[in-house]
């Protein structure tokens, strides 16, 4: 967990990874799945819009793969 300080004498807090989002242009909703071991991780797409944790490398890469999603922003 990364832990930041906001100020000097504050309580350190949990960064919140900034969330990616692509845009599914073909379908508004559906869902994808990836295999992870003996573990299957879900991502809805949900009017056209999916979102990732920025720090999660995998599903990045998964959804980046995925020639119907387009990444949004930088």
């Amino acid at each position: 967990m990364n832990l930041k300080k906001v100020a000097a004498g504050d309580e350190p807090v949990a960064a919140v990874p900034a969330r990616v989002t692509f845009t599914d242009t073909t379908y508004t909703s559906r869902s994808l799945f990836l295999q992870q071991g003996d573990t299957l991780r879900q991502f809805d797409v949900v009017a056209q819009r999916l979102s990732v944790a920025g720090d999660d490398a995998e599903g990045l890469a998964f959804l980046e793969s995925q020639s119907e999603l387009q990444r949004l922003g930088s």
